[in-house]
């Protein structure tokens, strides 16, 4: 006689129960992927693209930028670019500062893993630009001849200070992700730090300040989008002597 082995519904149930769980396990946990019919958000790619507001005392603004895992963008100009490559991490700021409005770069690192995200931003707005200021100095040069002294003063260059003039802001936020299905928010905060010339006495000098800020954002897509870089500069102050024969 051949023996039997009948399937009862215990023995049913426990295999219905190990299947879902090695069928959870295949997708991460907590359902399928992304846009699937039994995803629930509870994980979202690194490459994406962001949107996020930021705001600190007398500033306030909005900057969007893609992750992805490329090497990084050789877009450039203004406006989309539709240049080839990896698009790593670029984007682009809005920024109102004190009255001014300063446009500019953004740029984000997603660690899914660790659920945090890194944010950047680099904005001006352009002053005088390249400019030279000669400083000059008075000689007195005293000569006698037969007797006679004479006293003569001439005004020589004697240093020239190069600027680059421009209301600069440059900043960072360490965030915190979180999953509000359909959606991927990020949150946190950080230090933005403003530069600009002071213009008092024969020359320029540098003056910065630094102003808390905080970052709120949500995730717009799962794909990565190119943006164009900008050119945004800081101020400098280049100091030399000219050298007088």
């Amino acid at each position: 006689m051949k023996n039997r082995h009948t399937l009862t519904p215990a023995l049913f149930g426990s295999l219905i129960a190990i299947t879902l769980l090695m069928a959870i396990s295949d997708v991460h946990a907590f359902g399928g992927p992304v846009g699937g019919p039994f995803s629930n958000g509870s994980y979202f790619p690194t490459e994406g693209t962001f949107s996020a507001v930021v705001r600190g005392e007398n500033l306030s603004g909005t900057i969007q930028f893609s992750t992805s895992t490329g090497s990084g963008s050789s877009s450039s100009g203004s406006g989309n670019s539709t240049s080839a490559g990896g698009a790593g991490s670029t984007g682009v700021a809005t920024i109102y500062y004190d009255g001014d409005t300063y446009l500019g770069n953004s740029q984000g690192a997603l660690n899914p893993q660790s659920s945090t995200m890194t944010v950047n931003f680099q904005a001006d707005v352009q002053g005088q630009g390249q400019n030279t200021i000669s400083v000059q100095k008075q000689v007195t040069d005293t000569t006698t001849s037969n007797g006679t002294t004479t006293t003569t003063t001439t005004t020589i260059p004697y240093r020239q200070v190069s600027y680059f003039d421009s209301l600069y802001l440059n900043g960072y936020a360490d965030c915190k992700t979180s999953n509000a299905f359909p959606n991927q928010k990020f949150q946190g905060s950080g230090q933005a730090e403003f530069q600009h010339l002071v213009f008092t006495g024969n020359t320029p000098f540098l003056d910065a300040v630094d102003i808390p800020i905080s970052v709120t954002g949500v995730r717009l897509s799962d794909t990565a989008s190119n943006f164009a870089t900008q050119d945004v500069q800081p101020p400098s102050v280049n100091e030399f002597s000219v050298l007088v024969q």
